[in-house]
């Protein structure tokens, strides 16, 4: 009777060290894995930490701002020829942005190339795309990159980190995210500008003649 209980013990105590030792090693997987991702990622700082994030798309500036209540806005265009900046921060499109962000957050690299000076085979001296984040509207930037070429396959993109002698390729669908962000918060300025008119006009119309 008691060899029979001492086995019973046994063969609980090997029962529990084999579950430790399989969550340990499920647990030692999973941190691996988190840093293989954070060796891999582009952005130097999570994007919780980022406060401001600029699209430079084909001359003309995008700015999004985190405000202080950590809700993105879009600040609006910022060229000599559309001075105006939107300021007002809309929920739904917040949250519209937040998502695109938390997306490009975790854009990873994959292949690497050598960066040759002079030679602008993927489209990275000269870019369409250059973007640049920064850590608070204050602060200098953080990192900036210049988006190139589409890779032969077009299922990523020639993304240069400036100040690096890597090219990195990335997928494409990080930048198409961004580039359709821009879209939906110029058309939502566009939309808006009509109605902003339209309230001016009315409350001048109003204003009793002196």
């Amino acid at each position: 009777m008691r060899g029979r209980k001492l086995w019973l013990i046994w063969g609980v105590l090997i029962v529990l060290a084999v579950v430790i030792w399989r969550g340990e090693v499920r647990r030692s997987s999973e941190i691996s894995a988190t840093s293989a991702r954070e060796a891999k990622r582009l952005l130097p700082a999570p994007i919780e930490d980022i406060g401001v994030v600029e699209v430079m798309l084909k001359g003309t500036m995008h700015r999004f701002e985190r405000a202080g209540n950590g809700k993105w806005f879009y600040h609006g265009i910022h060229d000599a020829s559309q001075p105006g900046h939107e300021h007002s921060i809309d929920p739904a499109q917040s949250d519209t942005i937040a998502n695109a962000f938390t997306g490009f957050g975790r854009m990873q690299g994959e292949q690497r190339i050598p960066l040759k000076g002079g030679d602008d085979e993927y489209g990275v001296s000269r870019p369409d795309i250059f973007i640049i984040v920064y850590h608070s509207a204050n602060d200098a930037p953080l990192a900036r990159f210049a988006a190139g070429s589409l890779t032969p396959d077009g299922y990523s993109r020639y993304l240069l980190p400036v100040g690096g002698a890597e090219i990195v390729t990335v997928p494409e669908f990080h930048i198409t995210n961004l580039l359709t962000l821009i879209d939906a918060m110029k058309a939502k300025v566009a939309a808006s500008a009509p109605a902003n008119a339209a309230t001016s006009t009315t409350a001048a119309a109003a204003k009793p003649a002196r």
